[in-house]
């Protein structure tokens, strides 16, 4: 999902060398971090916007996306991806455009929008749809990337619907006992809605997102443990020896990943597996639940506050409380915004500031 539209995941050209622990050889320097102000960032990612040819009106939604995704920990999916995705902001076509509709299923032709505007324009659909049908499902494809899928369930769900959004990507994942990449990352993400906001999950189907493999590789740093293989299937350290990140919980994951593989391949006839060559081939979904086609009224809220009220108060081994998927997301990025300032890399910093330039293709 991280890939770029023309840059496919490198092989090497000999074979890897054995896998060693990070600490074996020279250890990389550590990342010289700064300490900057949230706005000088905002400013800096809409001057990049402005030169990137991005419709005026969604600049804001644009930023704001990428910014909250890196204020909630979300690293690999919020600024570093911002200044990788802006690379490609001018190669949209438009607006996207519903290109087959019927009943509660619509597919859109995203006509190479930038990310988060595609995914906002599915989102409002689905959910136009689940209030008059119930249900409201959107399938995309030709599109650019966003960065965390929360965004978009969380969306659905401030309207009261239960979300569900997937996508899929090139097949860079593989199982435990394979060699062969043949899934896509397919993260997934879901939100319901509570009578004090809502509750959300993002998540990938692999132990780690493909943003950590490209990071590793740009800094020289190693890879997290058991998170990637080599072309043998053995796990390694080494970013440039990865060929497929590792898909969680073996069979278990496995077969979550496969229904996301569906939900964002054939069930729209877009490509799967080696069919998904570009960012242009990969399948987005977003799926709108309306819990008032129940016949409950509005009693699914009171229902969720008691689900969660449990959850809650559930007791624990130690002290605190059970955490819900998400909260700790959110509540970092709320004392991010607090303080108003933010640790980044300082050559990330430089690399948005390349980019606020008019610079977009140094990296």
């Amino acid at each position: 999902h991280e890939t770029g539209p023309h840059h496919p995941l490198p092989v090497r050209a000999q074979p890897a060398e054995q896998d060693s622990a990070p600490s074996d050889g020279p250890a990389p320097a550590p990342a010289v971090r700064r300490d900057i102000g949230i706005d000088d960032v905002r400013a800096l990612m809409t001057a990049t916007c402005t030169r990137a040819g991005v419709p005026g009106p969604g600049i804001d939604r644009v930023v704001e996306h990428y910014l909250d995704g890196e204020l909630r920990g979300k690293q690999s999916h919020g600024l570093a991806k911002f200044a990788f995705e802006s690379q490609f902001f001018s190669h949209r076509i438009g607006s996207p455009r519903v290109k087959h509709e019927r009943g509660a299923i619509a597919v859109v032709d995203g006509r190479r929008e930038v990310g988060p505007l595609s995914a906002d324009f599915a989102v409002r659909l689905a959910a136009r749809k689940a209030r008059r049908l119930g249900v409201g499902v959107v399938g995309m494809v030709n599109c650019q990337r966003y960065g965390i899928l929360a965004s978009w369930s969380e969306q659905i769900a401030a309207r009261g619907l239960v979300g569900l959004v997937a996508n899929t990507s090139r097949p860079e994942a593989t199982v435990h006992g394979a060699r062969t990449p043949f899934l896509g990352v397919n993260p997934v993400s879901f939100a319901f809605p509570t009578s004090r906001g809502t509750v959300s999950a993002d998540m990938s189907t692999t132990l780690a997102p493909m943003g950590v493999l490209w990071e590793a590789r740009r800094t020289g740093s190693p890879l997290p443990t058991d998170c990637f293989v080599d072309e043998d299937g053995a796990f390694t350290h080494d970013p440039d020896a990865a060929r497929a990140a590792m898909v969680f919980g073996e069979h278990r994951g496995f077969a979550l990943s496969l229904l996301i593989q569906i939900l964002t391949g054939s069930l729209f006839g877009f490509p799967m597996g080696e069919g998904v060559d570009s960012t242009w081939s990969t399948g987005y979904t977003f799926i709108a639940l309306d819990p008032t086609f129940a016949g409950q009224g509005d009693g699914h809220r009171a229902a969720n506050d008691a689900l969660v009220g449990a959850i809650r108060q559930a007791a624990t081994r130690e002290e605190g409380s059970v955490r819900l998927p998400g909260q700790e997301s959110k509540d970092r990025a709320a004392r991010a915004r607090k303080t108003g300032r933010l640790a980044l890399d300082e050559a990330l910093y430089e690399r948005l500031q390349a980019r606020a330039a008019g610079d977009f293709s140094s990296d």
